[in-house]
């Protein structure tokens, strides 16, 4: 999947990369984004303020502002909604 992210706390590192599909057998939720936002936490962490990335991953996915449809996600996340 494409994604815009950053190298936290690394000013000038926001691109837009190839990230890992997210995994549905581990509990992930696959959305196709309709419209995403970027808000003031974005830009601070693409500024390099402050954040980090997820453990294994250089990276980390901004734009948690997002509107998207649920393809695919595992049977027990829709039984708990």
């Amino acid at each position: 999947m494409r994604a815009l992210t950053v190298i936290p706390g690394k000013s000038g590192s926001l691109a837009v990369e190839d990230m890992p599909e997210p995994d549905t057998a581990l509990g992930d939720v696959l959305v196709d984004g309709l419209a995403v936002g970027v808000c003031g936490t974005d830009h601070e962490l693409a500024d390099g303020d402050y954040g980090w990335a997820p453990e294994g991953s250089e990276r980390l996915i901004l734009g948690h502002e997002s509107l998207g449809r649920v393809r695919e996600a595992p049977e027990e996340w829709f039984r708990r909604r």
